[in-house]
């Protein structure tokens, strides 16, 4: 070979090694080029991926039985981003989500829309027909609607969403277009679905033959019935359930997870057992102590009677229970404001039985619970009293004997620590025991016995 020709080779071979870089550049950019098309809809690893696409089991009353979505819990207040460009077509309230956004989408000629539910207010941060960028934060996520904690629910819909599109499973569909949800997470959920799921009843429901108020009512449940279904099973607003050996349809407004307490009692023993099971043979799974309230789930039954306490679900003798708390400590009480209400009923649209002055002495009724309103007997009556103007010593009492010894305990045992005049004020201090309060007066404390002492000046 001529030098020439050898030097041509040379400067060709030379061409052709200067363009491997750029070409390989190009095949390798095409993976990358197609992961910028769509966003993740929050931040990495600020969520964890729990109720998957797919039949379930609901997960709160009234819950739909097929997911059509994607949820994300997450912080309530984390970005909720655009997962690609497009246009707002729904921002706002909504039944169900509760708040949402829709948007329209078109990339790489292909027409797809996304939703995100459960937002804190779909339409702070964009208004419907406004264009929005991939990656942009367009709402932040919440717990509105109907919603167990705070997350994003993620829809994907193939055209238009109520325009005659298809729902379909987010997770594949991203990962298509390069971004995987799972890999992006904090921590995913099993993706399970059970063979069945249990509910119960509301409240006294029809139970039907068919998907409707229109059909034929198959029995009437009481509250609390135990039902079954197959995950997925139902139509629209409607559940296919089984109730009592009999399989029918009821509305999801009247189907929950969990049973619905139908009353409040409280036990009134030191400690009562809390069972397994309606009978003495069932395990303890708690020892309920004095005054601790119970919700009722059911009627009593043979002596026994379903409730749910500090968090678990079981059985106690109903004997042992009471529609009040016990009163513990001393049954009085001492009016704290002039002109008290003291009123018929719970409530200031009650009748007004009389008007309390301040320091008045009340004696309880039954034992305060956490409401606001405190059941009492006052000159004769029994009524009720805002509890926030009642008080468990008076501010200020009054001797009623003359020459009556202060001691320096609570008992006749303990020395005078000062005599006091008939109508001599003094301010307890704490309340009374056994007869006797501490009290102070002429720059002394001590103990009186309550017996000769008035709320009022004799």
């Amino acid at each position: 070979m001529s030098v020439p020709r050898r030097r041509l080779v040379a400067l060709l071979l030379a061409v052709a090694l200067a363009l491997v870089p750029n070409v390989v550049g190009v095949a390798l950019a095409g993976p990358a080029a197609a992961a910028t098309t769509v966003a993740a809809p929050l931040p990495n690893k600020t969520y964890v991926l729990s109720s998957y696409y797919g039949p379930r089991c609901m997960p709160v009353k009234g819950a739909s039985t097929s997911h059509a979505g994607q949820d994300m819990g997450a912080a309530s207040g984390t970005d909720v981003r655009a997962v690609a460009a497009g246009t707002v077509t729904r921002a706002g309230a909504i039944a169900g989500f509760g708040q949402w956004v829709v948007i329209d989408h078109t990339v790489d000629g292909v027409k797809f829309a996304s939703v995100y539910g459960h937002v804190i207010d779909g339409d702070s941060r964009v208004r419907v027909g406004q264009k929005v960028s991939k990656g942009q934060h367009i709402a932040d996520v919440g717990s509105s609607g109907t919603s167990t904690a705070p997350h994003l629910h993620l829809e994907i819909w193939k055209g238009r969403y109520g325009s005659g599109g298809t729902v379909t499973d987010p997770l594949p569909f991203l990962k298509a277009r390069g971004i995987d949800l799972t890999t992006l997470s904090s921590r995913n959920y099993a993706r399970t679905v059970p063979s069945s799921c249990t509910y119960y009843t509301t409240t006294k429901v029809n139970f039907r033959t068919g998907p409707s108020t229109a059909y034929a009512v198959i029995a009437t449940l009481g509250t609390n019935t135990r039902l079954t279904a197959k995950p997925g099973d139902g139509s629209g607003s409607w559940r296919k359930v089984t109730a009592n050996g009999r399989t029918g349809w009821m509305h999801k407004d009247y189907v929950s997870p969990s049973e619905t307490p139908i009353g409040t009692r409280y036990v009134r023993i030191s400690s009562l057992n809390f069972r397994a099971g309606p009978s003495t043979s069932s395990a303890i799974i708690g020892s309920l102590s004095k005054n601790t309230s119970v919700a009722l789930l059911g009627t009593v039954s043979d002596g026994w009677v379903k409730v749910r306490a500090a968090g678990k679900t079981g059985y106690v003798y109903a004997t042992y229970l009471s529609t009040s708390t016990s009163i513990t400590g001393s049954p009085y009480r001492f009016v704290a404001v002039d002109n008290l209400n003291f009123r018929a009923g719970p409530s200031t649209s009650t009748a007004v039985l009389a008007r309390l002055a301040e320091n008045t002495t009340v004696r309880l009724v039954e034992a305060p619970g956490s409401g606001s309103w405190v059941k009492v007997t006052a000159g004769g009556k029994t009524g009720y009293l805002y509890r926030n103007y009642l008080r468990r010593s008076p501010e200020y009492a009054y001797v009623t004997l003359d020459q009556m010894p202060m001691r320096s305990g609570p008992s006749t045992r303990y020395s005078p620590v000062i005599t006091l005049p008939y109508a001599k004020a003094v301010r307890p201090i704490g309340t009374a025991s056994n007869g006797w309060i501490r009290a102070e007066a002429s720059g002394k404390a001590g103990y009186l016995y309550t017996k000769y002492l008035s709320s009022s000046r004799p």
